[in-house]
């Protein structure tokens, strides 16, 4: 069997050591994965501590953890949560795989790989083979969340060229106020409302079939749902970020809960927090303007506002919202 990576002699000796050592009922780490039975056992382990995780700032937290490296990712070694619609939730290896779906991917013999991956999980997890530079394998499996009860699937040792596919933008109704609309406390209330709405019925789409569609929709630049200052962010009710129209890399990570402004405001913990027990807050505060020289100290008035979004099967939230800078302080 070949995997997709370059097995280095070091780690391969490494993992003899350590699985020989006596902590070999232990799941194998991604730097362990040198085989058929590593890459199951590095899998299913994988399997075993998603299945844990029962609220939504660990799942959230995944994105961090599994692109992190050490037990879960080991350069070309890695392991990719898919939604059940085909796009990735998280995909260490290509950041840019999360906003494509991936079940048309063929390999260099016309084979549908992830479709493939796909229904061997869901007949119980098991190996798939592919081609590219020479034969490969990887392993799927379904997991149940512990949070919100629905399937997703997990693959391990599948890595392939995905720039070719397009990323999926859905098509969403125009809101009643779009992202270049937005003057003022009003406006601002009425776009973040219509964002919330088309966020949370992606949510509950089945197998979370419009979400990938949806976050690219909302990254536009110039599009309904973003223009220049004015864009979207989805976090958790304590400020773990699921997404970030314009700063992908901070998806996954934790928002900053004790930031304060110049006058003493703690903006995030009030905008987020109350959004997340209220329902919706809007706030006013200061906030550096990266358009504006000067303010890195003190800040620009800036309004906020956020609205909660339930999750499907759990009574726990997300947080939505947005932001305007205001030309003066009595605008």
């Amino acid at each position: 069997m070949r995997l997709n990576l370059k097995a280095a002699a070091t780690l391969a000796a490494l993992a003899l050591i350590v699985l020989s050592s006596g902590t070999s009922g232990a799941a194998p780490t991604a730097a362990q994965v040198r085989d058929d039975e590593t890459l199951k056992a590095f899998v299913e382990g994988a399997k075993a501590h998603i299945e844990s995780l029962t609220n939504v700032d660990e799942i959230l937290g995944l994105k961090s953890e599994l692109r992190t490296e050490g037990t879960w990712k080991a350069g070309p070694v890695f392991i990719i949560v898919f939604f059940p619609s085909g796009a990735p939730f998280v995909h260490p290896g290509d950041r840019t795989a999360e906003g494509k779906n991936l079940l048309g991917v063929e390999d260099e013999r016309g084979k549908r790989v992830v479709e493939d991956l796909f229904a061997t999980a869901a007949r119980g997890g098991g190996f798939v083979t592919y081609q590219d530079g020479g034969q490969k394998t990887a392993y799927a499996v379904e997991y149940v969340s512990g949070m919100t009860g629905r399937r997703l699937v997990l693959v391990g040792g599948y890595a392939q060229d995905v720039s070719h596919v397009p990323d999926k933008v859905a098509d969403l109704p125009k809101p009643a106020v779009t992202a270049s609309q937005v003057v003022d406390r009003e406006t601002l209330i009425a776009f973040v409302e219509a964002a919330a709405e088309a966020y949370r019925a992606a949510v509950m789409s089945k197998g979370y079939r419009d979400v990938a569609g949806v976050r690219n929709a909302f990254r536009v630049e110039g599009g309904d749902w973003r223009s220049g200052s004015i864009y979207l962010w989805v976090v958790s009710g304590s400020g773990i970020i699921l997404f970030h129209a314009t700063e992908s890399f901070r998806e996954g990570r934790p928002s900053d809960m004790t930031r304060t402004d110049i006058n003493g405001v703690r903006f995030a913990e009030e905008l987020i927090g109350s959004a997340r027990r209220e329902g919706s807050k809007f706030l006013r505060y200061h906030y550096d303007n990266p358009t504006i020289e000067g303010d890195e100290d003190t800040g620009s008035a800036k309004l906020g506002f956020a609205v909660s979004v339930g999750l499907p099967n759990t009574d726990q939230k997300l947080v939505i919202g947005s932001g305007i800078y205001l030309d003066t302080d009595d605008r």
